[in-house]
């Protein structure tokens, strides 16, 4: 759970004690190595010791004119490999660790949502499952590219647990 304080010269986070989930070190393996993954975070589906799972939903079949967003996902972890951790403007680190475990915020990217092609209601149902247990362990999904259409299973399984 996080908790926020805010005063005029900095931002605190403060978070349960455990492995944290973060980039590996540029200065070790540089930023254009590696298999694509959101911001270069790890990719897997533990949600033990996790505040935030990015995840993809690599679907454009409810798209009328321009179709192509089902590459999305794919398109947003191949910018993200040369986002930085630490936020030079804000003084903020928002991802890892950084020199200390105060502030840290755990993410993971959790991979692929499953589609199905041409079947809007099947497509819906398995993102939805496919988010339910990141919403079960109280962790914040983020959901990347696909149509608007997307969206709405991502709200039912947020709906069935916070009503």
């Amino acid at each position: 759970m996080l908790l926020w304080r805010r005063s005029v010269q900095t931002v605190s986070v403060v978070v349960t004690e455990g492995p944290i989930f973060q980039p590996p070190d540029a200065t070790v393996s540089p930023r254009f190595t590696g298999p694509r993954t959101f911001a270069r975070l790890p990719h897997t589906q533990e949600l033990t010791d996790v505040d935030c799972a990015i995840f993809g939903m690599p679907w454009d079949g409810a798209t009328t004119f321009r179709p192509g967003t089902r590459f999305g996902p794919e398109a947003v972890r191949s910018a993200s490999g040369m986002v930085r951790t630490f936020n030079t403007a804000h003084r903020v680190q928002v991802l890892g660790a950084g020199d200390e475990r105060r502030g840290a915020l755990s993410c993971i990217d959790f991979g692929d949502a499953p589609t199905v092609p041409g079947y809007v209601e099947e497509t819906l149902r398995r993102i939805e499952s496919f988010v339910h247990p990141i919403v079960d362990a109280s962790v914040i999904p983020v959901g990347i590219g696909g149509d608007h259409t997307v969206t709405l299973a991502e709200l039912r399984a947020l709906a069935r647990r916070t009503g």
